[in-house]
């Protein structure tokens, strides 16, 4: 008979699921996951470290919708 779902894990159970998630959740695991995400938030990133101040702000805020659009377009498809 299988266990049931709704069971707590036990101490040792939750301090080794904690420790896999944990692994997971670093900016290195992110990149290799998505590594072209990676190159065009770097690309960008360098632009707008670049530009001078007065030219930051509408940059920035091209940069933003462009990502926000391309992270919808990821979301329909299913990225």
């Amino acid at each position: 008979m299988a266990e049931s779902q709704d069971q707590p894990l036990s101490v040792e159970e939750a301090k080794a699921r904690l420790l896999e998630v944990a692994a997971e959740a670093t900016p290195a695991a992110w990149v290799r996951e998505h590594p072209w995400s990676a190159v065009g938030l770097a690309f960008g990133a360098g632009l707008l470290a670049g530009l001078a101040p007065p030219e930051r702000r509408p940059a920035a805020d091209t940069l933003a919708r462009m990502l926000s659009a391309g992270l919808l377009m990821a979301a329909r498809l299913g990225d």
